[in-house]
């Protein structure tokens, strides 16, 4: 195995990049010196199989596609200890945003190949890994209304027009809560638990929050009028829900969650599991390329691209 050797998966379902842009892509990392192992998929399980099948010839993974994408190959990378690079080519690519990673393949093949590697943390819920953040409720329903025609036509903001459109129909659940030990219980419309800064096309739970901060945050928003809920979706993409009227906000590193039902939990635009749930962390679980900036916005708590 080479350190310059890598395998290079094209995920062909997410379709925002141009097939000249990814093979420019491909072009500046193979004049950077890296040798790929060139495949598409477009199935989470043949990825992760793909990645398992070459652990031992490649020292890094270059995916291209969406946050569903990285999500996904997240527990098999960390499992094999591969690095990974990331070309973002969905729709939302919040965890390149998350690490002021740049939308173009190109410019993100670039950041790949000055080899810059840097440790994040990984969330886990009953088991399946996750990196931005996992839903339960609204969430749940806000991804299942993201129709591939809505994202063709709204783009980043289809996550925005769905939420709106699917709080509406929106029931309310009761949720026991458990933080780090301490027992909470809620009446809630939407519970996030979230890993990274940034979800759903660009909004946060706090400026603080960091991929690489050894913790996960909880957000529960109570049943509330439109307009209320309106007011905090905006206020979100600033990252200042803290004392709000009618949020939860909580942070720590192992969350338990029942609610009175059982409900879906979808992460990172994907079904993942039900409740009851049980979220942990894998501090530093995946090295990931970074640009040189990253390190400067950790500092400044905004991101650069």
């Amino acid at each position: 195995m080479t350190e310059r050797k890598a395998l290079f998966i094209a995920n062909q379902k997410s379709g925002r990049a141009q097939p000249n842009e990814l093979e420019g892509a491909v072009r500046i990392l193979e004049e950077s010196g890296m040798v790929l192992i060139k495949e598409e998929s477009e199935d989470p399980a043949h990825i992760n199989e793909l990645i398992r099948q070459r652990r031992n010839e490649v020292a890094a993974v270059v995916l291209a596609g969406g946050d569903g994408t990285m999500s996904s190959a997240a527990g098999t990378l960390s499992e094999c200890g591969l690095a990974l690079g990331i070309l973002p080519t969905g729709t939302a690519n919040d965890l390149a945003r998350t690490l002021a990673i740049p939308e173009s393949p190109e410019a993100a093949a670039a950041i790949i190949a000055e080899g810059r590697l840097h440790a994040i943390d990984l969330g886990k819920v009953n088991d399946r890994f996750f990196i931005n953040a996992a839903h339960i409720g609204l969430g749940v329903r806000v991804n299942r209304n993201l129709t591939p025609d809505l994202k063709s036509r709204w783009g980043r903001f289809s996550y925005a027009k769905s939420l709106i459109d699917s709080f509406r129909s929106m029931r309310s659940y009761r949720a026991d809560i458990v933080c780090d030990g301490e027992s909470f219980s809620v009446h809630s419309i939407h519970i996030t638990v979230a890993n990274g800064r940034f979800y759903g096309g660009g909004m946060a739970l706090s400026e603080e929050a960091a991929v690489d901060d050894h913790k996960l945050g909880l957000f529960s928003l109570e049943p509330q009028s439109f307009w209320s809920f309106l007011s905090h979706s905006v206020v979100m993409l600033g990252g200042k829900l803290q004392g709000r009227e009618g949020v939860f906000l909580r942070s720590g590193e192992r969350i338990r969650i029942h609610t009175s039902k059982i409900l879906d939990i979808w992460a990172d635009g994907e079904f993942i599991s039900q409740t009851p749930a049980c979220f942990e962390l894998r501090p530093n679980g995946l090295q990931v390329y970074v640009p040189e900036h990253y390190f400067k916005q950790e500092k400044t708590g905004h991101a650069e691209n």
